[in-house]
């Protein structure tokens, strides 16, 4: 079975994990180790535990990022599975991919800003796709199908060099489940 995969950057967890470790080597030397440390009151300690706290979730999930390496996407004969920003969308089986077409969206992405083509995937059984998510992320999935009328985007950006090999895998998989063309 011909396989696609891309693996995710490594070196964008590896700034963030140095970054976060920064803000809290700072805020602890100034509670703990300064000369003139901070008196621990009310307001310091609530900014000590949210950094602390978020600083650790953080941490954990970049340093497992960093060793797990997962795959951002994965492409087969059967189907794919798509996993932008550590958010998974499961196993979607070719057979309930209703239409892909290409759409330009609304963008705030720092190095696209504006519009940004994108490959859009409509399902015939939504549900599949919706039912794996919270309700909070159901509620911007719809957002963005009432849009642009499609289930899933894939950020064509997202993929640098290899943006135009993702796109002839896909369109060469579906078609061969669907007998439909691409447009």
């Amino acid at each position: 079975m011909q396989q696609f995969k891309i693996k995710n950057n490594r070196l964008g967890h590896v700034i963030v994990l140095l970054a976060v470790i920064l803000l809290m080597s700072i805020t602890f030397w100034a509670f703990f180790f300064n000369d003139d440390p901070v008196e621990i009151t009310g307001v310091s300690l609530f900014i000590m535990i949210i950094i602390g706290g978020i600083g650790s979730v953080v941490l954990f999930m970049s340093v497992r990022a960093i060793i797990l390496n997962p795959d951002i996407l994965v492409i087969n004969e059967k189907g794919f599975e798509y996993n932008p920003g550590g958010i998974s969308s499961g196993f979607m089986e070719w057979t309930n991919v209703a239409e892909i077409k290409f759409i330009e969206v609304i963008t705030n992405n720092k190095r696209i800003a504006g519009i940004e083509r994108v490959l859009a995937i409509k399902f015939k059984d939504p549900s599949l796709y919706y039912n794996q998510f919270n309700p909070a992320i159901r509620i911007l999935i719809n957002l963005n199908k009432e849009m642009y009328d499609a289930d899933m985007f894939f950020r064509l950006s997202g993929f640098g060099k290899q943006a135009e090999e993702v796109n002839e895998f896909i369109m060469n998989c579906w078609n061969e489940n669907n007998n439909v063309s691409i447009r």
